[in-house]
């Protein structure tokens, strides 16, 4: 049972038989620390090792200690841990951070390494320091980490991955963007509904037309006929080198439409061999108004507005 010196009474008190500190086993000392221990001589000679470093490193310490030099080891250890023995050595107790250590890279021992300490974080204390300082002894004390460097890695993939797929995503947004901008302008050129004086608007026609491109076109041109207030739309058909069917039904609901606003559809650039294509496929061209070219549809709309 311990005593209590501030309550025992005067006289009374003994002190305890302690043994001394220096009949304390050093290995029982090391055995007792719950992560790996070593202590390394000067010269960098492998003096003592604990058994949890005997369990995690798979090696018993028989067949290291005494063997095993720091200094003919470096690629084991790395720079970081060499720099920090060193200063150890010179009586500097050093903190080291988690530090990559290679195993399968020891030279001084003579049995295969099977380990999965690959990430180690490091306390080196200086024992036995001499009068300048340097110590003869430097105890090492290591904490495996290898499981929180590999999760902390994996994170750090994963947030590069992360950051690669909204870089990515960014980037398609970008580009989705811009192809529909340019699509609008497409779309613009398209369909250029043109006011080229006082109540005429014109619409050159070009390329092949679909249900989606004629719904969009008749909407644009209908807008501009209100807009304007235009009594003349003149369609340009120059720009079409072949037309069947479905075309010529899309040009007469196109003119149809105009009609209903109280706006007068008219033709022109209409080819002979497009007029003829029109004819065969039984379109009558009586009851529509036609011009050779858009000049000569200018020159009759102006006409009857008495301006030309």
């Amino acid at each position: 049972m311990a005593h209590d010196p501030m309550c025992a009474t005067p006289g009374a008190y003994s002190m305890p038989d302690y043994p001394p500190l220096s009949s304390l086993s050093i290995m029982s000392i090391l055995d007792d620390i719950p992560e790996m221990s070593y202590i390394y001589r000067d010269d960098g000679m492998l003096m003592a090792m604990n058994a949890t470093c005997e369990r995690l490193i798979g090696v018993p310490r028989a067949a290291v200690v005494g063997v095993f030099n720091l200094f003919a080891n470096e690629a084991v250890l790395g720079p970081t841990l060499m720099q920090g023995y060193r200063s150890a050595f010179r009586g500097e107790t050093q903190i080291l951070p988690p530090t990559e250590v290679r195993l399968e890279k020891h030279r001084s021992v003579g049995i295969e390494v099977r380990s999965s300490v690959t990430w180690v974080e490091t306390l080196l204390i200086p024992l036995e320091r001499a009068p300048d300082g340097a110590a003869p002894y430097v105890l090492g004390i290591q904490r495996d980490v290898s499981a929180l460097i590999h999760t902390r890695n994996e994170n750090e993939a994963a947030k590069q991955q992360i950051d690669f797929q909204r870089d990515t995503i960014a980037s398609l947004e970008a580009a989705r963007r811009e192809i529909e901008a340019q699509r609008m302008t497409i779309h613009a050129l398209s369909t250029p509904v043109i006011e080229v004086w006082d109540g005429i608007v014109t619409l050159p026609l070009l390329g092949h037309f679909d249900a989606e491109r004629v719904s969009r076109m008749t909407s644009e041109l209908l807008d501009a006929v209100v807009r304007t207030q235009a009594r003349y739309v003149i369609l340009d058909l120059t720009g079409i080198a072949v037309i069947d069917t479905a075309t010529s039904d899309h040009l007469l609901r196109i003119v149809g439409s105009v009609r209903l606003l109280g706006a007068t559809g008219i033709l022109v650039g209409i080819r002979a061999d497009v007029a003829q294509t029109l004819v065969g496929l039984g379109v009558g061209l009586d009851h529509l108004r036609l011009y050779q070219n858009l000049r000569q549809a200018l020159k009759a709309c102006m006409r009857e507005q008495g301006l030309f």
